[in-house]
Parts: C-alpha cells; structure tokens; sequence
C-alpha cells in the first residue's frame, strides 16, 4: 500500500497547504523513503528557499533531516520533534497502515524561542557565503513546543479521519 492508495495527490496537496495555513510551516507529505510526494510549495521564510536553490544544500541540510525522521517515525511510531542541521524546528508524524510504515506529515522552517538559525553551516552546506542569509534571517519565525504539539493532535486527527479502518 502506498499513500497515493489512501488518499489522491490532490487531497495530500489540499492537506499540505491547510497546514501550511495553520502554522506558516514548510508542510509536506512524505512516503516511507522519505521522499515528498507532491509539489506543493509554500516557504515559512526566506532562507528556506535559499538551501533549497543548492543541490549541495538540499544534500546536508534537507535530505539528512527526511532520512532521520523517516527512520525514527518508522521505527517509534511515534511523532518526532527535532531541529535540523540549519537549526530549524521539523515535525513528523509517522503514517501507519495494518501496522505498514507509508509515511509521514509534518512541517519545518520555524525555529524554536531559544533556537538560532545555524548560518556558518547553511554557508558551508552550499559552498558560498551568501551576503543576504543574514538579511534573511529576521524573517524566520518563532513556534513554542505546546503549538507544534497543537499541530500534531491536528495531523493526527486528520490521519485518523482519512485512514480506513
């Protein structure tokens, strides 16, 4: 079974940009490799689209962080929260069907109250110094631990409404 199989693309897009408007969160959905499933693209900031507009960056900084929560969401069960190399705040929550790992949802691009936006390493993972990554970096917003746990009641909620029985 495959995500696509429970739900069509445009439903998970439709379901991407409610939490995006919920949370101003990069959303997404992802299969069980961790590989986004649509094309839905709405930014939480400026310096998003920046690590994204390098291969290299995509590579250290996206890439790693999918695989780790793909792999610890399988593994738990359990929603994982966690800051990404950029220092950014992510979320994901596993998808489960007949005890069979398709997936997750979740967001990213927020930083926690005492987090920092880690612009040595974005730098580094992109192979140039970027003048404007600091100019960028004031549009970075914050999110408390109780409002992403508030963002994972409502992801679950939803999965448990779309998932058969």
């Amino acid at each position: 079974m495959n995500l696509t199989e429970l739900i069509s693309i445009e439903k998970w897009e439709a379901f991407e940009k409610e939490l995006y408007d919920r949370s101003g969160m990069n959303a997404c959905v992802y299969d069980n490799q961790g590989n986004r499933i649509t094309s839905f693209a709405a930014w939480a900031n400026e310096v998003c689209p920046t690590i994204k507009s390098y291969p290299e960056g995509i590579a250290a900084v996206c890439a790693v962080a999918n695989q780790y929560f793909t792999t610890q969401t399988a593994k738990t069960k359990q929603p994982v929260v966690d800051e990404c190399d950029a220092g950014f705040v992510k979320f994901a929550v596993p998808i489960f069907y007949k005890q069979e790992f398709l997936g997750t949802v979740g967001g990213c691009g927020h930083i926690l109250p005492d987090g920092e936006v880690e612009t040595f390493f974005i730098e580094k993972a992109i192979g140039k110094n970027d003048l404007e990554l600091e100019t960028k970096i004031d549009t970075v917003k914050k999110i408390s631990e109780n409002d992403i746990k508030k963002l994972i009641d409502f992801v679950q909620t939803y999965l448990n409404d779309i998932l058969p029985e």
